[in-house]
């Protein structure tokens, strides 16, 4: 039996009554990394019950009823100074980030409020099949979950909110507090955090598992995708890109014969082996040099044995900038896998983009897609990396991402103090 075909799951604890659960579980299941051991599985159950990682930074201002949130389920630096320099443009938010500790701090009041949850979760959950190993992983994110939505309640609690935003309601923990504050009489909303694709490895998830009453898109190209996967045509707001509520450009360059890589998620393994593979015969007959630009989620290591180092040039890039990255680089070799595709859109990086299974007319506004070495020599041949308005508007919407979320939140503001 599916999820979909299941009764809703109702948790209660500390009036959190009836959470629906299924959209975590759905997360979850096609999230699900098969190779983590039992033993693992395990180990990080126990050190998540007994052990705080991090804590909260509260930023509060008198008067105001909207508030975002950045929750720790996704703790990456480069996607929480995004976050931070896009919310401070906007001084009616209150805001919560999380700040790791420099050292795992042990709670004991933790570990056994969080076992006394685990045991109503393991009886709780009876009715979905899922092997022990998988039933593991929910109990230990539902029992996070809870406690992350515990403690922003405490915060909710201080004011009268009208207006709650997260980064992602994709990930367990915001997608909870979404529930938890539409249920209180919050309106929510969420911000797109990447690029997302129906046919790639996570088929629309970031769109089927939304709860947010509004969905706060990059793009059309993400809009009609969210379209198909479901979200209702009235929920989505296309309003631009909040990495660049400032606005930015590249500097001139000169050609230099060198050109970037730049990889997917440890996810992608195959296909950044072949975008590795593609990047090796392009240098060796076009008399070029290439570096690689690794995702977050890559050590950096994983991929020596496919590099022909004849041609990289070993550079640190940890801390460059995408923008960096573009004028250091002739062009770009991107993957499937990352949204970084909009930030050369919007920077006027030419680039070409691996890409095994095309649909033509979803991505009708480019041509620039290649699957292998000569139709990626072709294309360079042909320029087809030439990029226009057109192109820009279905991707990146406006260079006024401020004055166009501002509007939205404006909008927003209005129609709840209307309302109340």
């Amino acid at each position: 039996m599916g999820l979909a075909d299941q009764s809703i799951v109702d948790i209660s604890f500390d009036k959190f009554e009836n959470i629906d659960i299924e959209k975590i579980l759905l997360i979850l299941n096609e999230t699900y990394d098969e190779k983590v051991s039992f033993y693992k599985q395990i180990k990080k159950l126990f050190n998540s019950r007994w052990y705080d990682r991090y804590e909260y930074q509260y930023s509060k201002k008198n008067g105001n009823k909207f508030i975002a949130f950045y929750s720790d389920f996704y703790f990456r630096n480069d996607h929480i100074t995004i976050f931070e320099n896009f919310i401070k443009e906007y001084p009616m938010f209150d805001y919560v980030v999380p700040v790791k500790l420099p050292n795992e701090r042990r709670n004991w009041r933790r570990g056994f409020e969080m076992m006394k949850w685990d045991i109503q979760s393991f009886w709780q959950l009876k009715k979905y099949k899922a092997d022990f190993k998988k039933r593991l992983l929910w109990i230990r994110v539902l029992g996070l979950s809870r406690l992350y939505s515990k403690r922003m309640n405490n915060i909710l609690k201080t004011k009268k909110y009208l207006y709650g935003l997260v980064y992602s309601d994709t990930n367990p923990y915001e997608n909870m507090l979404v529930q938890w504050m539409r249920k209180k009489g919050i309106y929510t909303a969420t911000l797109q955090h990447g690029i997302f694709d129906k046919s790639g490895y996570w088929k629309g998830l970031e769109f089927r598992a939304s709860v947010a009453d509004d969905w706060l898109a990059w793009n059309r190209y993400s809009r009609e995708l969210a379209i198909e996967c479901g979200i209702l045509r009235d929920k989505i707001r296309v309003l631009g890109i909040p990495r660049y509520i400032k606005p930015d450009e590249l500097h001139k360059k000169t050609k230099t014969g060198i050109f970037s890589v730049i990889l997917g998620g440890k996810v992608l393994f195959e296909e950044n082996q072949k975008l590795i593979k593609a990047a090796n015969m392009l240098a060796k007959e076009e008399n070029l040099k290439y570096f690689l630009r690794y995702h977050p989620s890559c050590k950096g290591g994983e991929y020596d044995a496919f590099i022909d180092k004849r041609y990289i040039i070993q550079r640190d890039v940890k801390k460059e900038t995408i923008k960096q990255m573009c004028e250091s680089s002739d062009f770009s070799l991107v993957g499937s896998g990352t949204s970084m595709v909009v930030d050369l859109i919007y920077l006027k990086q030419p680039f070409f983009q691996y890409y095994e299974k095309w649909d033509g007319l979803l991505y009708k506004e480019r041509k620039n897609y290649f699957r292998n070495i000569d139709e990626l020599k072709e294309q360079i041949k042909k320029e087809t990396t030439v990029q226009n308005d057109e192109m820009f508007d279905y991707y990146c919407t406006t260079r006024k991402v401020k004055e166009s979320y501002k509007n939205y939140f404006d909008s927003v503001q209005t129609f709840l103090e209307e309302r109340k």
